[in-house]
């Protein structure tokens, strides 16, 4: 049985009080918002300093790809958490991005920064299954839809309130300071999972695969065999082709085509990050949605928000459309993770939650490099705009096909 916290019966606390009453969540909750938003501070502080020493849309890009090519190892990274003591996992991991976060503050020379923070996400990459296969042992079945909520808020802060932070410490001090502030966010983040409960190692099955790249490929074969979970996959990696481009054309359309600053891109890229709150916090308590309809529903809305930021005129123009854009990726963020948890066996839930970070991490590495290219040759709209449409598309697609998949799903929901 998962190791929880002695509390009143399952599903009567409100969202709110599971961060009063779960001590181990509440601690997880804590070392996640100081993390992301230090993350989220110095991946605009990094975006900001590319852009001001390198001056061209391939140099941000290279900073996008480093951030997104070692998430393609996601399986790899579920297998390993399904496989390791969980929290000494994490711990591990917050440390060694303290330690590469610190090397880039020196500021080396750029190819040298391109790899530090390849290297930082590779760890960020092992990191993310652990911590989504440790939730389920710290709250009930019946408190996922919240927990992922709260989980989404703090995940949230990385861009909700991280850009802002890293706009103004660029300002105040260069990239230097943002990125020495991030490292020791996750100094912190590593003395607070300390105090989070291990969860117990799962068992050996002696019938199972052996060795780790062989429970990747069972991990697969689950996944893609799945019909709910082969549909997120997929449209995830799609979706993310089309609507990751926003990575890359922001930054320009704020400082270039509109002519405002980092501290505007600073709001912009916030405002992104407040949507993602406000649609991650709406859904607290709300037991009767559908986590499908939720994502289909966060797809669409991502896209509308985006294309319409791509038809701005002025930046007044821009926040509110990144807000709802943001909105949007906060609800189908906490509903694609609350359908695995719920639809995924225990001992998968590591190899199949690498692999969708994978899928759309996948998409997303390749909107980094059609996006930067696309700038260079159009312009920072044109990108915006065909991003829109993208998405729009892909969530149509989804909804076609999950209405066709619909009564095929019979997979254990604990």
């Amino acid at each position: 049985m998962p190791q929880r916290h002695a509390a009143p019966a399952p599903g009567r606390l409100s969202a709110l009080a599971l961060l009063r009453e779960r001590a181990g969540f509440r601690n997880l909750w804590l070392a996640l918002t100081l993390s992301y938003t230090g993350t989220g501070a110095a991946l605009t502080a990094l975006i900001l300093y590319a852009e001001d020493s390198q001056g061209t849309g391939i140099a941000v890009a290279a900073i996008l790809v480093a951030l997104t090519v070692p998430r393609l190892l996601g399986p790899l990274a579920g297998t390993i958490a399904d496989r390791t003591d969980l929290r000494r996992l994490m711990i591990g991991c917050d440390l060694g991005q303290t330690a590469l976060y610190g090397a880039i503050a020196l500021l080396p020379p750029f190819a040298a920064i391109i790899a530090l923070t390849a290297l930082a996400t590779l760890l960020t990459t092992v990191y993310s299954p652990a911590r989504t296969a440790m939730l389920p042992n710290l709250v009930e079945q019946e408190e996922l839809l919240s927990a992922n909520s709260l989980i989404g808020t703090a995940f949230n802060m990385q861009i909700a309130a991280g850009p802002l932070v890293g706009g103004l410490l660029f300002a105040a001090g260069g990239a230097e300071l943002a990125l020495w502030v991030n490292a020791a966010t996750f100094g912190v983040s590593a003395l607070l999972t300390s105090l989070v409960p291990s969860p117990p190692r799962r068992e050996a099955d002696p019938d199972g695969p052996d060795g780790v790249l062989a429970e990747t490929r069972e991990g697969f074969r689950f996944a893609m065999g799945h019909p709910l979970t082969r549909v997120v996959i997929l449209t995830l990696f799609f979706g993310l082709i089309f609507l990751a481009m926003d990575n890359v054309a922001l930054v320009f359309l704020v400082q270039n085509t509109l002519g405002d600053g980092p501290v505007a891109f600073g709001f912009a890229s916030t405002a992104f990050g407040v949507g993602m709150v406000v649609g991650a916090l709406a859904l607290l308590g709300h037991r009767r949605f559908s986590p499908v309809g939720l994502y289909i529903g966060g797809l669409a809305i991502t896209g509308i928000g985006t294309l319409f930021t791509g038809l701005s005129p002025a930046i007044g123009f821009v926040i509110p459309f990144q807000g709802l854009a943001g909105a949007g990726n906060g609800i189908d963020n906490v509903a694609n993770e609350t359908l695995i948890q719920q639809r995924v066996p225990r001992e998968m839930l590591g190899r199949v939650f690498g692999l969708t970070v994978t899928a759309a991490n996948a998409g997303a590495g390749i909107a980094a490099l059609v996006g930067g290219v696309l700038i260079d040759v159009t312009s920072a709209r044109a990108v915006l705009v065909i991003a829109g449409v993208g998405g729009l598309a892909v969530a149509l697609a989804a909804t076609w096909s999950l209405a066709r998949s619909r009564g095929r799903d019979t997979s254990p929901s604990g």
